[in-house]
């Protein structure tokens, strides 16, 4: 064999290397086994292709896989990468292209077929053997390459139950399209979209910066990003770019995927993890992501219990941050009170803002704070809906009818609610290092006595989204589960900052045992666990009870405010009857016998009013008003009042 030196150049035509080389040694070896050769064979047992590709005119096949063991190291592209990273010789390259390249031209499946079983297109053991000892002098056995590094590594894979040398090797296309440098898809794996508009506050951008270098120089393993889904994706983001790789999300279902490191490897991905852990759940890393720098977005729940993990909490966009991006995508529209009121992040609020817009456009108006309310409902419903209920209904400030000194409490609670996140400014240090954005009120009173519609008026004073959660129902439905679906629903309403009114609060809040049953003591590891993440809420919990000697004072210690929604007085429920009457009232007389007498809520009131507009499409008669009033009392295992009665006898 004459030896010659190689041109020391970069082989740039890494696919159309393997295609000739896969092709011309399929022809050359059919050529020298089969009695007839085939027309196909005839057209492809010529080396001149794999002279012209190697730089060596008029060399031998010998002499041609001489000079490619000594150019493969020189190999350009992810092809070339490959062969560095695992050291392959010319029989391991070819193995490697024999594998891909049948599953992306017909002629080389052709030939597969004429050299085995017809109806067995990818290559099996015995041939790649034969190939390798005939056309490299490479004496790989059946277990060889059983054992070779490119099936270790995940390249190949070995398919079929027979005997070892019947088996056969395949790769997935995917993964040979991303050998060659080209786009590809991967089930589970997606690249990461992201509106155009990135904004982060400084603090986390810089900090960012420091963790991609510390990711590229393998100082630390993975960085787990804690807050809110759509800012930790924005930060991730940022880091991919600043390490030149492209940010891609992928799901739990591929996780053992043994290919995966190789796609992030050579498809220079950044992989992003968003596992669903609920509290006190772990997770380990992927193995095949082991030597890859990776995100991992988790909720305020769940830990990685992995090596070398550095963990970053991506706060909110402040106050100055999201009035500057709000006057951006609305410029006509004043949009202080929301950037006041509603702590988003910028993806959520362009999304936002791009549906309130088509909402306007859609019903012909200009845009209304209501299109803002419509859209935040919107963006929040699929997670939330889950498990609480969305309160729609939009209560001003002339609905309520409340005792003054209540009034005023409700609207200081309305205020701070506000500007929750402004009024510590300038004062003491201790707040500096325990502030919670987050604000905890108890409304105690009897049913009908106005504790949601009051959390309606705050939610629309606020134009944030209202949802309504039965904690006695969560705790019955989710029997085992409580904690996790608890968790996220709390974490969802901090996404989307919505106000969350819990009914029944001494479900869990009630006054605890000392735990002597597993039943007792499950419900006061619930309530622990609920009470830590009520207070660590940054969001606004509006709580409701029948009774405040139900509840636990361990838990009313925590709240920020306490608000008593007693039973009207007379001229309160004389004001009830009215708001509730509008037009269609029986006349002041009967409104003031209704308010002496009848010592009913406006919940029930409510109730009343409806009952008689059934029966009356006008004016409301008395009799139709005493007789749904009386169904009312009857709820309660009450009569009438005689006063009242004897007007329904009348």
């Amino acid at each position: 064999m004459t030896h010659s030196m190689p041109p020391r150049v970069m082989i740039h035509a890494g696919q159309e290397l393997a295609e000739n080389l896969v092709l011309t040694a399929l022809a050359m070896f059919a050529d020298m086994h089969m009695p007839q050769t085939p027309e196909l064979v005839q057209e492809m047992n010529a080396t001149q292709h794999l002279q012209r590709i190697l730089q060596q005119p008029d060399r031998s096949w010998l002499e041609l896989v001489e000079s490619l063991d000594h150019s493969l190291p020189r190999l350009a592209g992810n092809l070339g990468q490959v062969v560095r990273d695992f050291g392959l010789n010319a029989a391991d390259f070819f193995v490697l292209s024999l594998c891909g390249v049948v599953e992306s031209h017909h002629q080389a499946c052709m030939l597969i077929g004429l050299l085995q079983q017809p109806q067995q297109l990818r290559p099996e053991l015995h041939l790649i053997s034969a190939l390798c000892r005939t056309l490299f002098q490479e004496h790989y056995t059946a277990v060889d390459l059983y054992q070779h590094a490119l099936l270790k590594n995940g390249f190949l894979q070995l398919e079929g139950d027979e005997p070892l040398p019947l088996r056969r090797l395949k790769m997935a296309p995917q993964l040979w399209q991303l050998l060659n440098g080209k786009l590809m898809q991967w089930q589970g794996c997606r690249p990461l979209a992201l509106p155009k508009t990135v904004l982060l506050p400084p603090e986390i951008l810089q900090s960012g910066q420091q963790l991609a270098l510390l990711l590229a120089q393998k100082r630390i393993a993975a960085v787990v990003l804690r807050g809110e889904p759509q800012n930790c994706l924005l930060l991730a983001n940022q880091l991919a770019l600043s390490m030149a790789l492209q940010a891609v999300v992928v799901d739990p279902s591929v996780y053992q995927d043994r290919q995966l490191g190789l796609l992030a490897r050579y498809g220079r991905w950044l992989p992003i993890l968003k596992p669903q852990l609920g509290p006190g759940e772990r997770m380990a890393l992927p193995e095949a992501l082991s030597e890859t720098p990776l995100v991992v977005v988790l909720g305020r729940d769940g830990s990685v219990e992995t090596s070398g993990v550095t963990e970053l909490l991506v706060s909110p966009l402040a106050h100055p941050q999201r009035q500057t991006l709000w006057q951006a995508l609305l410029p006509n529209f004043d949009s202080a009170a929301i950037a006041e009121t509603a702590q988003l992040s910028a993806p959520a609020i362009v999304a936002v803002a791009e549906q309130a817009q088509l909402r306007a456009i859609q019903n012909q108006e200009t845009l209304q704070d209501k299109h803002l309310l419509q859209a935040r409902f919107s963006q929040s419903a699929d997670q939330l809906r889950l498990l609480a209920q969305p309160v729609e209904r939009r209560v001003d400030a002339d609905m309520l009818i409340l005792p003054d000194a209540l009034n005023q409490q409700l609207q200081h609670l309305t205020m701070r609610c506000r500007r929750r996140e402004s009024m510590s400014e300038g004062l003491g240090p201790t707040f500096d290092t325990s502030e919670n954005l987050g604000v905890r009120a108890l409304f105690i009173g009897e049913s009908g006595t106005g504790k949601t519609l009051a959390a309606s008026y705050l939610a629309s004073s606020l134009s944030a989204p209202l949802y309504r959660v039965d904690l006695a129902a969560v705790m019955n439905k989710y029997i085992g589960e409580t904690e996790k679906n608890l968790s996220l629903m709390l974490d969802q309403a901090a996404d989307h900052d919505v106000v969350l009114l819990l009914d029944e609060a001494d479900a869990l809040f009630g006054k605890r045992s000392d735990g002597g049953e597993v039943s007792e003591r499950f419900a006061n590891m619930l309530t622990n666990f609920l009470l830590t993440r009520i207070e660590q809420h940054p969001g606004i919990i509006i709580l409701t009870s029948n009774s405040q000697a139900r509840i636990d004072k361990a838990f009313m210690r925590r709240l920020d405010a306490v608000l008593e929604f007693p039973l009207p007085d007379v001229e309160q429920r004389r004001r009830l009857w009215l708001s509730h009457f509008g037009s269609r009232g029986p006349g002041d007389e009967f409104v003031q016998l209704l308010a002496q007498h009848c010592e009913l809520p406006g919940g029930y009131i409510r109730n009343a009013v409806l009952n008689a507009a059934v029966v009356n499409e006008d004016k409301l008669g008395r009799a139709a008003i005493l007789q749904a009033l009386a169904w009312e009392y009857q709820k309660l295992g009450r009569q009438l009042p005689p006063q009242l009665d004897r007007f329904r006898r009348a």
